[in-house]
C-alpha cells in the first residue's frame, strides 16, 4: 500500500479544488474521510495522509504534483516506514474498542472517517471505511518497527473480541 502525505499551507480549500482536477477528494475536517482510491484522511488542518492500493507511489505523486503550489506543498512517500494492517469483520469494533480509548461501536454507524488514537503504547492513525455489505472495516496505519508487538497485541485480544461480539452482537 502507498501511504503518502501531503502537508500544506496553501488555504486548504484550493488544494483541495487542484486535486479534484486530478480526481483526489480531499476532506477538509479533521478526521473526515474522501475517496476509495485514494482514501484520504485529513490528519489536521493543512494535513493529510492518503492510503493507496492501486497506484505505484510514484504515479501518485506525478498525479499529484502538477496541481499543487510545491512551495506551499510538500509530498512526503511513507511507504516503507510505516505498516498497514486492515481489519474487518463484526467483531473488529470490539477488538479495537479494547485496545484504544475510542469508542468504535458508535463510530462505525458515522460513516468513513480517520482517528489518531493509541494502541497498547503504539501511536496509530486509524481508517474505517465499510465494506460495500456494510460490514465494518478499519486501517491501522503505524510506525513498522512495532508491526509485531501490534499484530501480537491485537491476536492475543482477538478471542475475547470474538466473544463480546458473540453475546453483546455488532455495533449499532
Amino acid at each position: 500500500m502507498v501511504l503518502l502525505r501531503v502537508h500544506t499551507m496553501e488555504e486548504p480549500a484550493l488544494l483541495a479544488a487542484g486535486l479534484a482536477q486530478a480526481g483526489i477528494a480531499l476532506p477538509l475536517g479533521t478526521n473526515e474521510s474522501a475517496g476509495p482510491d485514494p482514501s484520504v484522511v485529513c490528519l489536521r488542518p493543512g494535513e493529510w495522509l492518503l492510503l493507496e492500493r492501486h497506484q505505484p507511489a510514484a504515479e501518485l505523486l506525478e498525479r499529484i504534483q502538477s496541481h499543487v503550489n510545491p512551495s506551499l506543498t510538500s509530498l512526503h512517500d511513507l511507504s516503507d516506514g510505516l505498516g498497514v494492517f486492515r481489519l474487518g469483520g463484526e467483531a473488529s469494533p470490539w477488538l479495537l474498542g479494547k485496545l484504544s480509548g475510542l469508542d468504535f461501536l458508535t463510530g462505525v454507524s458515522s460513516g468513513p472517517h480517520g482517528a489518531r488514537t493509541r494502541i497498547g503504547e503504539i501511536a496509530v492513525v486509524l481508517h474505517f471505511c465499510p465494506e460495500p455489505d456494510g460490514a465494518p472495516r478499519f486501517d491501522l496505519v503505524f510506525d513498522r518497527s512495532v508491526a509485531r508487538y501490534l499484530w501480537e497485541l491485537l491476536s492475543d485480544a482477538a478471542p475475547h473480541a470474538e466473544q463480546l461480539y458473540a453475546t453483546h452482537g455488532a455495533a449499532a
